[in-house]
C-alpha cells in the first residue's frame, strides 16, 4: 500500500502513521523542544473522515479514565493535600477550643475563619505544576487531533471534583464538631467546597500562562498575598480607600471569608460582652459592625459568586490552551 507523505496528521488511519511522523531524538546529545509536537504548518489536509476519532462525550469520558490512572498512579498528590488539610483541621479545633465570651474571643474566632480561608488557597499551590508538566503532551496530542481543547478542560474539572469535596469535607467535619460551630453544616461544607473548587480553578490557570512552575510560584503568592490584604479582615469594604475597592470584589478570599461568618453570626446568640458598657454582643451587632451582610439570600449569592469565578477560571485556561499554546489544528 502506498503511503500519504503530505497528509496531514490529523487525519492519519493508524497509530503507526503517527509514531513515524512525529520527531524523535537521533543522537544522545539531542534536546526535546515544543516545536517537535507541533503539525507541520504547510501539510496538506484530506478530509478523509472525521476531524476527531471520538465523539465530544467519548472524548470525555476518555480523558477523565487518563485522570484516574494518573491520580491512582501517583496518589501521593492527592493524599499530601488531604493530609495537611487533615493535620491542619485537628491542629485548629485544638488551638481554637471553646473561645471566651469575650471581644478577644470573638476576635479569635475571626482569626479561626480567616486561617481557613488562606489555609484552603495555599493548600491548592501544588496544582502550579499541573499543566505545565502536561504541556508537551497536550501540543503533541491536539496537534494530531487527539481530542479538542474543551474536552481537556472538561475532564479536569470533573476529576478533581470528588477529591476536594473528600479534601473539604475532612477538614469541615473535624473543625465543626471539635469547635462547635453553629448554623447549616451542610453550607459551612458547600462554602469550603466551592472556595477550594475556585482557588484550584485560579491556580490551573495560572499554570497555563506562565512558562514555567518557579515564576507560576511566584504570581500565585502575589495574588495570595493581594487577595489577602483586600479580603476584609485588615480592613472592611467601607473602610478601604475607594480607588481600591474593586480589588475587595475580585479577590477570590473575599466570598468565603463572608460567607463563614455569616453562617456563624445570622443570630441574636450573644458571644461576647462590651468592655466599658458590659453590653452583650450579638452575632448580627458582629456582622454589622464588619459590614458584613445580614440578610440570608446574601448566603446563597455569595456561593453563588465563588462558583461563578471557578467557572471564569476555567474558561480563561481553556482559552489559553485554545489560542495560545501553539496549537494550530485544535
Amino acid at each position: 500500500m502506498k503511503r500519504r507523505t503530505n497528509a496531514s496528521p490529523g487525519y492519519y488511519a493508524h497509530w503507526s502513521e503517527i509514531l513515524e511522523a512525529t520527531p524523535t531524538p537521533r543522537s544522545s546529545d539531542y534536546t526535546v523542544n515544543e516545536k517537535d509536537y507541533l503539525a507541520p504548518s504547510n501539510a496538506t489536509q484530506e478530509h478523509l473522515g472525521a476531524k476527531f476519532a471520538n465523539s465530544y462525550l467519548g472524548e470525555i469520558w476518555i480523558l477523565m479514565r487518563r485522570n484516574f490512572i494518573n491520580i491512582r498512579r501517583t496518589p501521593e498528590l492527592f493524599l499530601s493535600r488531604l493530609m495537611v488539610l487533615t493535620f491542619m483541621g485537628i491542629m485548629m479545633a485544638t488551638m481554637f477550643f471553646k473561645p471566651k465570651e469575650t471581644l478577644q474571643g470573638i476576635t479569635n474566632r475571626l482569626s479561626f475563619f480567616i486561617f481557613t480561608v488562606c489555609l484552603f488557597f495555599f493548600s491548592s499551590n501544588d496544582a502550579v505544576p499541573a499543566f505545565i508538566q502536561e504541556r508537551f503532551i497536550f501540543i503533541r496530542e491536539t496537534s494530531h487531533n487527539a481530542y479538542r481543547a474543551s474536552t481537556y478542560t472538561i475532564a479536569g474539572i470533573i476529576t478533581h471534583m470528588p477529591f476536594i469535596l473528600l479534601q473539604a469535607t475532612s477538614y469541615a467535619v473535624i473543625v465543626w464538631f471539635a469547635l462547635k460551630l453553629r448554623g447549616p453544616f451542610l453550607y459551612f461544607l458547600l462554602v469550603l467546597f466551592v472556595s477550594l473548587l475556585s482557588t484550584n480553578s485560579f491556580v490551573v490557570f495560572v499554570s497555563s500562562v506562565v512558562p514555567n512552575y518557579i515564576l507560576g510560584y511566584a504570581v500565585v503568592i502575589a495574588f495570595t498575598a493581594l487577595f489577602f490584604l483586600f479580603c476584609g479582615y485588615f480592613l472592611n469594604s467601607q473602610d478601604i480607600p475607594h480607588f481600591w475597592r474593586w480589588m475587595n470584589k475580585i479577590s477570590t478570599m473575599t466570598y468565603p471569608y463572608e460567607g463563614l461568618l455569616m453562617n456563624q453570626y445570622q443570630t441574636n446568640d450573644t458571644f461576647g460582652f462590651g468592655y466599658l458598657d458590659g453590653a452583650a454582643i450579638t452575632g448580627f451587632d458582629i456582622l454589622k459592625s464588619l459590614h458584613i451582610d445580614i440578610l440570608e439570600r446574601r448566603k446563597r449569592t455569595i456561593v453563588l459568586i465563588m462558583f461563578g469565578w471557578a467557572v471564569l477560571y476555567r474558561v480563561l485556561f481553556y482559552l489559553v490552551l485554545r489560542f495560545a499554546s501553539k496549537n494550530q489544528r485544535s
